[in-house]
């Protein structure tokens, strides 16, 4: 199990994970064409294990996109929605309202992975400039599920690594329509180490 992170490491790791985030969201605005402001940001601490309560409890019904981070060290990224988000996240990017979307079919599944893909690469683009790394994210994977079922599968290699991770909820959307997210950032220790090294010497 890794060492905890101390305050100044673990608000130094927050502040990257935010300006990420705000990087994520500046990348689906050029994907849509459309100015997207960021009308939000809050950054919090949890513990791995609470992963899928900190998504709205084990049972909730989610909408996830998740990419494995890969290069010279690796992660996890997973951007959650509800599905009523999911289906307002899909309408924002087809021009049109969440009422037009009735199900999660293989065209919305495909729209919400390419969204998925965008902001992943957004992200890992300002962790890979602050550390000084070459890093990559996976095609992306999109599941609809319990969230309890879709953190499942990722708790045991985590909880391998460290006991917490960054959960970051943004609001963004445009002038007249807000919508919000959930990303779950989950470096490796060694990202981590490479990350806030690079912070201690700028």
């Amino acid at each position: 199990m890794e060492t905890a992170l101390n305050q100044g490491e673990n608000d130094a790791w927050a502040a990257l994970a935010a300006q990420g985030v705000s990087n994520a969201i500046r990348g689906l605005s050029q994907m849509v064409s459309r100015e997207i402001v960021t009308a939000s940001i809050q950054v919090k601490h949890i513990m791995v294990k609470d992963a899928a309560e900190a998504l709205g409890g084990a049972d909730a019904s989610t909408v996830a996109v998740y990419l494995s981070v890969d290069g010279d060290a690796s992660g996890h990224l997973l951007f959650a929605y509800s599905p009523k988000t999911a289906f307002e996240l899909l309408a924002l990017l087809m021009e049109g309202t969440s009422e037009d979307i009735a199900v999660l079919g293989e065209m919305e599944q495909s729209a919400l992975g390419e969204i998925g893909n965008i902001m992943g690469s957004f992200f890992i683009n300002v962790l890979a400039d602050n550390a000084g790394l070459s890093l990559k994210v996976s095609p992306p994977v999109v599941m609809m599920d319990m969230a309890g079922s879709v953190m499942d599968p990722l708790l045991a290699d985590l909880m391998l690594w460290t006991d917490e991770a960054l959960m970051v909820e943004a609001a963004f959307g445009t002038r007249d329509r807000q919508i919000g997210g959930t990303f779950l950032v989950l470096p490796s220790p060694d990202l981590q180490r490479a990350l806030l090294e690079q912070r201690a010497m700028a």
